[in-house]
């Protein structure tokens, strides 16, 4: 069995990352083969409260990262994110390769009838959870 997705990450990186008020992270199994780990994340420095989710992608090899990164509609390479990372700005994910580990880090800051995050801040900040996530995958 894999190990628990939180221990991909820590609340003191999540923060680093986002700002605000973390919350001790939370294993999602809604999906079965697929657990998710998600901080809440309060008062975030995008000016509005969202969540942080990180995991190992499930049944990902390196040979299917690239395949991935060609086939993700407006994926961006980000360098300096494990071995390989891209970011996919309609989910504000970076999926990246570290070794034969393909794993995922997401920030979901929403905005519902009001203003929305800054993309550029929003990509800048998952990247800065996509290199914490990477150490440990």
């Amino acid at each position: 069995m894999p190990p628990s997705p939180c221990a991909l990450v820590r609340a003191a990186e999540v923060r680093a990352a986002f700002g605000g008020t973390v919350g001790a992270g939370r294993v999602d199994n809604s999906l079965p083969g697929a657990p998710t780990c998600h901080f809440a994340v309060k008062k975030s420095n995008l000016g509005i409260d969202g969540e942080a989710i990180v995991f190992i992608t499930p049944g990902q090899s390196a040979a299917m990262f690239k395949i991935a990164k060609k086939e993700v509609p407006g994926a961006v390479a980000v360098p300096g994110v494990g071995n390989a990372a891209f970011y996919n700005p309609h989910t504000s994910a970076i999926e990246l390769l570290e070794g034969n580990t393909v794993a995922n880090a997401q920030g979901v800051f929403l905005n519902p009838g009001g203003p929305q995050p800054n993309a550029a801040k929003l990509k800048a900040d998952v990247i800065v959870l996509a290199k914490a996530v990477a150490k440990r995958a």
